[in-house]
């Protein structure tokens, strides 16, 4: 399989998968709405309200105590992750590169990762790539972009959630930021806080142009949503992740395992 020859895939972001691609624009968001201002009486209690670990009224203050408090959030409950990267090459060379990816996680041994990367060079020459593993607390199990199906035996040990520690690590590379506001919203009927951010870095060398942030965090420091965006002087890069279903996610067995593969 040929790859895109560009170096443009420079980032962290490339090293974890995705999932059937899909356009984000199209995907089904709960509505995010400024809170209303309090009123007299109520000002009291919005004032006792704590905001989430690392996060003032005004800004975000410390992203690693915000990472962290995601992270244990995440850990030890059951969620849909879904991730989103595109880069676009500007100029003479002109390619792009996209990868979605969605992880449903019902234990640290019972997950499954769905992965597609579609690469457009050039000459505007398209390959697509996919990957896919399913682990059932038991077995653990990957399709390869050719069809094939490789099975390991034996008990999955995992100590920890996994993908639980990939989210926190995208928010300490990207979310700090030299300038950030933050707003309070409800979301769903529920009280949450909405953080835009600039002037953050890359893992690249390259002269920044542009760099925002936003992120969307519950009370308990729960990133429910993040996104990066940046522009430099050769590309425009965006990622950004948001979680579904959390505490009432379940993983079935794969359709593609149930046509290669027995049960037992």
């Amino acid at each position: 399989m040929r790859w895109l020859s560009t170096a443009a895939v420079t980032v962290l972001l490339l090293t974890a998968g995705c999932n059937a691609f899909a356009d984000t624009d199209n995907t089904d968001r709960p509505t995010v709405t400024p809170a209303p201002v309090p009123t007299a009486a109520e000002s009291d209690t919005v004032t006792r309200l704590d905001p989430p670990p690392g996060v003032t009224t005004d800004r975000l203050e410390n992203i690693a105590l915000l990472a962290a408090a995601h992270r244990q959030a995440v850990n030890g409950t059951t969620y849909t992750l879904n991730e989103r990267y595109s880069e676009f090459r500007i100029g003479n060379d002109s390619s792009s590169v996209r990868r979605a990816e969605t992880v449903t996680v019902e234990s640290p041994t019972r997950y499954r990762d769905e992965l597609v990367r579609i690469t457009t060079d050039s000459n505007a020459t398209v390959e697509r790539y996919e990957q896919s593993t399913y682990a059932d607390g038991t077995n653990w199990y990957e399709r390869r972009d050719n069809g094939t199906v490789e099975r390991q035996r034996g008990e999955v040990q995992f100590s920890r959630d996994k993908y639980a520690y990939r989210t926190a690590f995208y928010l300490n590379r990207y979310a700090v930021v030299n300038q950030s506001a933050t707003t309070v919203v409800t979301r769903d009927g529920s009280r949450a806080y909405r953080i835009r951010g600039s002037g953050g870095e890359i893992p690249a060398t390259e002269q920044l142009r542009e760099f925002r942030v936003e992120l969307l965090v519950e009370p308990a420091g729960l990133v429910r949503r993040f996104s990066v965006w940046y522009r430099t002087e050769d590309r425009i890069v965006e990622y950004s992740f948001w979680y579904e279903d959390i505490g009432e996610t379940t993983v079935q067995r794969p359709t593609w395992l149930n046509e290669s593969t027995p049960a037992n």
